[in-house]
């Protein structure tokens, strides 16, 4: 059975950080519904992207794993005790699951501070990121848009 950890913050300033190759990502907390360590046990779905896993039962509800590494190109992919999955919760209610390398911490940031993307040549395609904000370390944290990344349109085979 995958550990799991339930979040339930209304704060729109805090997110939850991820590592996706060499860089580090984040999503708003709300959006997220739990953490998951990769499960063992996926139903492959036929005729699907390759970033597309397969389907979950998480206590009942059936849940689509998609590995955005693949999506992104982010890497080498390995499946490994770091490997986790980002259960989040999109705006028309649906629950998906996101495959990222490690899952790092909670962060609070100030949503002013966030720079436009088109100043920062990522390697993922600006219409799924939502800008970035230097940290105090002089690192860049990239907020993705959760919301793009999983829309129906972009799971059709």
């Amino acid at each position: 059975m995958a550990k799991e950890k339930q979040f339930n913050s209304m704060n729109s300033d805090e997110y939850m950080t991820f590592i996706l190759g060499e860089m580090k990502y984040a999503v708003e907390l709300p959006k997220i519904r739990e953490i998951l360590t990769y499960p063992e046990l996926i139903t492959i779905l036929p005729n699907t992207k390759d970033w597309v896993k397969g389907l979950i039962n998480l206590r009942g509800e059936v849940v689509p794993i998609l590995d955005i590494r693949i999506k992104f190109n982010t890497g080498k992919i390995e499946y490994n005790e770091n490997t986790a999955v980002i259960a989040v919760i999109t705006n028309d209610n649906r629950m998906l699951g996101l495959v990222v390398d490690k899952v790092d911490d909670v962060q609070k940031l100030d949503s002013a501070s966030l720079y436009p993307v088109s100043d920062m040549g990522s390697g993922i395609p600006a219409k799924y990121l939502k800008g970035f904000v230097r940290l105090e370390n002089n690192q860049m944290l990239v907020i993705m848009d959760v919301e793009n990344v999983v829309h129906k349109e972009e799971l059709k085979g």
